[in-house]
């Protein structure tokens, strides 16, 4: 994964999409986008800041992001032993502990494992077979998943704010599921 940092070096800079908003961030469907590239501070992404977390804030292409899921297949040719990668699939919440996002609150039947989000028990809005599904999604609508229980895994890169929420993302995930399952 060479072009995926915490922040884009100036030679390319000009590589940087743009970066759009919704016009409601709590109706995600309300028609209207503004370009936010200064967000969530003026000059995000183009030089290093100190972050409080290493799990946000990640600027990465689509190559890198297929490289990634390559290496997390089960199966696959990955970096990691094959029981690292299962132990990274597993549940690593103590019973009943589901992942909570602010202003999303918390969100049964989902966990983490050692690499990602992990769905247990797909809700209303998941595909039925994405049970066990191993996913991880960015601000900007980068996400990504991995179905070790179906054999798929997909890759999404929107560049809108908190489109990894957006029914977009999730209808996409179930298209994708449900054109595997037909082409069997």
């Amino acid at each position: 994964m060479v072009d995926t940092g915490f922040h884009v070096p100036e030679k390319d800079h000009n590589r940087l999409v743009a970066y759009y908003a919704g016009a409601d961030l709590m109706d995600p469907m309300k028609p209207g986008l503004t370009r936010t590239d200064n967000a969530p501070y003026p000059g995000a992404y183009l030089r290093p800041v100190p972050r409080f977390n290493g799990g946000g804030g990640l600027v990465s292409t689509l190559h890198d992001m297929v490289a990634l899921i390559r290496s997390l297949l089960p199966g696959g040719p990955t970096l990691l032993k094959p029981e690292t990668i299962a132990q990274a699939m597993t549940n690593q919440l103590t019973p009943g502990q589901w992942i909570r996002f602010a202003m999303m609150g918390e969100q049964p039947g989902k966990t983490y494992g050692l690499t990602g989000g992990l769905i247990l028990n797909p809700s209303s809005i998941d595909h039925p077979d994405a049970a066990g599904e191993l996913y991880w999604g960015g601000v900007a609508g980068t996400q990504w998943w991995i179905s070790p229980k179906t054999g798929i895994a997909g890759v999404m890169m929107a560049q809108r704010q908190m489109a990894f929420v957006h029914p977009f993302s999730f209808e996409f995930k179930r298209m994708a599921y449900d054109a595997v399952k037909r082409g069997r």
